[in-house]
Order: structure tokens, then C-alpha cells, then sequence
């Protein structure tokens, strides 16, 4: 038997598929889902974004994987194939929130979390009796989970070469905006920790590379548990990156253990510097009065980290655009991302606007970031697109760079002169630099 798994390419407003030689990052997907292929089945992996999709040669089964960023470009792809007679099964977040949708463009979805799942799809694929829909009973409990199989990727397509890894799965807080609860049912899950590392060694060995970074969307959820982890990450020798919360940041033992075990990069959803824009999504763990105290944490620690900022929220004004840049001046922030707020079909944001009579633009959840989807209160929805972009470009211009990094210098010029230079040349062209990754 022979399976192709896909990540399809975004797909701009207008059609445009976006196509590049490199990308930033490796995602975890494919990978793992060929490590939950049965041995005796041969898998290939397909990148849509560098390069063709093998259209013309002789598959079994094509498995694509969707978010809402690349659905539409998925849907297209499982077009062609099964205009070839190719049966294909469709899974990933899109697919899990609008099931149906999905369905009337594959023969089969996966519905949540495909471990309990996936050998049988394999199996009622060779005996061609693809049921429409196969959904697990209930949750994984992350226990025996299959190491990835990095050695299919070929990292020279990388820019950073860096190996995936997942310790937990959910997160403990339930954000309006977020669709990780829904998705994997209000839980937070762990791995058994001797498994992590053991993953972690054996991709050493598989791609000689010592740097990681964790997918989890939390990965200081239970902080013992991440105090644990880190400890046991100190005997390996390697460097690591991950999302977590600001409020990680007033565990002083676990900056310690984070810093000692390798960390070098953390990304921070701090989503918005207007208190009441934080409590209209129900980011209880941001306070805003506290952002700076927390942040200066980490640069005490010698921890480089990037800010995410959403805009449009509930409380958001005009002025926010100029209050934001002036806090990340101030603090001089190595990095940040800044996005329209997207609310997607099935959040709690999505249904108080809906509700509401405010989406205007329903398929523009597929263009995240940088579409406004719905009309903020204080602003019109093109107000805040080409605000965001003005904070793109002038938080990455030459003078903020330089202020930020360079006069005088900081512990973080090193690590973040060269993104912050890439952030620059894409805001200047009017490309959202996160469609790189």
C-alpha cells in the first residue's frame, strides 16, 4: 500500500497559492502522521508550498491535513486527486471544526485527534470501504505515542533547522478567541516524561540536530510538570524553544530551570495592552498592569522571547495602535507579531459577533491576520487591517531596530538582529512575515 500526506500552501484573497524555495520552520504534522502509519505501508510526504503535488502517480490513499489558512487551497488539491479515482481523507483543526464542509469536497474525515483512529482508516482504505467520518471515543491519554519520522524531510528546505516535539496537548485557560479548548475538549494532557526524552534523543541520533522546539500550545500549563521537564532536558545538551503564558514568568525556579535546560526563544500571546480588550476574550492570565514587571523576568534571565498582539477586541480604540508601539519601545521588545483578531467558526468570539450581527466577511476567518472579518466597535474593519500593518512596518523599521537592539546594544542583538532584518524587508513589501513559517 502506498499513502501521500499533503500540507497544503495558503491561499491569498483573490487565489493567489503562496510558493516559496524555503520555509522558516518544519511543522510536526506529516512527519507524525507517518510515524502512526503501520510499518509495510510506504508514505510519502508532500509540501505544497515547495513544491508540485504529485498529481500523476499511483497512491492508495491521499491524507491532507487543513487549517483554516490553507482549507480552501486543500480542498482544491483533493479535487484533482480524486478526479484521478485517488480516495482522500481530510483531518487537521478546519476539518475537526466544520466536518461537513469538509466532506463534501474528500471521501472521509478524521474528526479530532487521529492516533485511536488512523490505523483503521489505513485498513478500510486497502479494502476500499472508506467510511465517511471516524472520530475516537475519547481523548488520547499521549501515552506510547510514535516518534516522528524526520528522516522524510529533506531540511535543506528549512531555514531553521530545528526538530518538532510535543510534550502536552490543549490548555488549561479557555480564550473567547482560541479554538485549542474545542479542538481537544477542554483538556490539558501530558506525556510521560521518560518518553519525551526518549523522543528527543532519538532525533538527535535521526538528524543530528540539538536544536528543538515544542508545539504544545502551552507548555508551562502544570508547572510542575514543565519544571520536571526541564530538569530532565539539562543532561542533553541541546536548545529549545516554545510557547507559554506571561504569567510563566513569576515562577522564578522555572525561569531558572527553563534557562539552565537550553531555552532560548519564547513566543507570548499578550494578545492587547488594553485591560478591558484582554477581559473581552477571557485572558485571565494577562494582566496588563503587570507586562512589563514579567517581561523584564525574562530579560534578566537572558530568555529572548516575541509578543503576539491581536486588534479590533472589544475595547480597542484608535489610539491603542500608538499606545502598543510606544510599550514595545519602552520595554524594547526583540520581537512582535501583530494580527487583525480572527475569530473562527465554533469560538466563543465567533458566536457573541455573530450573534451580535458583526461578521461582515465570514470566509475571511480562511486569511488570518491580516483580514478583519468582522466590524470592531470603535473602528472600521479597514481602520484596523491598515493599522496593523502600520505597526508591522514601524516596529520593524531601521530606527525601531536600532533603538530596540543596537543603542546601545542588548543581550538580544544576536539572536534577533537577523529576524528582525527579514521582519523589515517583508512589513516594507506588504507580506505577512508569519506566512514564511
Amino acid at each position: 500500500m502506498r499513502i501521500l500526506l499533503v500540507q497544503p500552501a495558503t491561499q491569498y484573497p483573490g487565489g493567489r497559492t503562496l510558493r516559496s524555495r524555503t520555509r522558516w520552520l518544519l511543522g510536526i504534522t506529516l512527519p507524525y502522521l507517518a510515524g502512526l502509519t503501520p510499518k509495510g505501508i510506504r508514505v510519502e510526504l508532500a509540501d505544497d508550498r515547495l513544491g508540485p503535488i504529485p498529481y500523476n502517480r499511483d497512491y492508495d490513499l491521499v491524507g491532507i491535513t487543513a487549517t483554516c489558512a490553507t482549507s480552501i487551497r486543500a480542498y482544491e488539491i483533493a479535487w484533482e486527486f480524486r478526479s484521478r479515482s485517488v480516495p482522500v481523507v481530510m483531518g487537521g483543526f478546519h476539518v475537526t471544526l466544520h466536518p461537513e464542509e469538509a466532506l463534501e469536497h474528500c471521501d472521509a474525515v478524521v474528526v479530532g485527534e487521529a492516533e485511536m483512529v488512523w490505523a483503521q482508516v489505513l485498513e478500510d482504505a486497502r479494502f476500499k470501504r472508506l467510511k465517511p467520518r471516524y472520530q475516537a471515543a475519547d481523548f488520547h491519554d499521549l501515552k506510547g505515542l510514535p516518534r516522528s519520522r524526520l528522516e522524510l524531510v529533506d531540511y535543506r528546505r528549512y531555514r531553521v533547522k530545528i526538530a518538532p516535539t510535543q510534550t502536552t496537548r490543549g490548555c488549561p485557560y479557555h480564550c473567547a478567541f482560541c479554538e485549542v479548548p474545542i479542538v481537544y475538549g477542554h483538556t490539558y494532557r501530558r506525556r510521560p516524561l521518560g518518553e519525551v526524552i526518549e523522543e528527543i534523543e532519538a532525533n538527535v541520533r535521526v538528524t543530528s540536530l540539538r536544536n528543538i522546539y515544542f508545539i504544545d500550545d502551552n507548555l508551562t500549563g502544570h508547572r510542575e510538570y514543565a519544571k520536571d521537564l526541564f530538569q530532565a532536558l539539562i543532561p542533553l545538551n541541546i536548545k529549545w524553544s516554545c510557547l507559554w503564558t506571561i504569567n510563566t514568568s513569576r515562577d522564578e525556579e522555572l525561569l531558572d530551570l527553563a534557562k539552565k535546560s537550553g531555552c532560548y526563544h519564547v513566543n507570548i500571546g499578550i494578545e492587547n495592552v488594553c485591560q478591558e480588550s484582554i477581559d473581552s476574550i477571557d485572558k485571565l492570565q494577562n494582566p496588563v498592569k503587570e507586562y512589563e514587571w514579567l517581561l523584564s523576568r525574562l530579560r534578566e534571565k537572558g530568555i529572548f522571547y516575541s509578543l503576539n498582539f491581536m486588534f479590533g477586541l472589544d475595547g480597542d480604540k484608535k489610539e491603542l495602535f500608538d499606545e502598543t508601539l510606544a510599550f514595545l519601545k519602552r520595554i524594547k521588545a526583540p520581537m512582535a507579531f501583530f494580527n487583525v483578531a480572527t475569530p473562527r467558526r465554533g469560538t466563543p468570539m465567533w458566536d457573541q459577533l455573530n450573534q451580535e450581527g458583526r461578521v461582515h466577511n465570514p470566509d475571511a476567518e480562511k486569511y488570518l491576520g491580516m483580514v478583519c472579518n468582522f466590524v470592531p466597535k470603535h473602528m472600521t474593519p479597514e481602520e484596523c487591517e491598515e493599522e496593523v500593518w502600520r505597526c508591522f512596518k514601524e516596529f520593524y523599521s531601521f530606527s525601531s531596530i536600532c533603538r530596540r537592539l543596537l543603542l546601545p546594544p542588548t543581550r538580544y542583538i544576536f539572536q534577533g538582529l537577523p529576524s528582525n532584518l527579514f521582519f523589515h524587508w517583508s512589513a516594507s513589501r506588504h507580506i505577512d512575515p508569519v506566512d514564511f513559517y
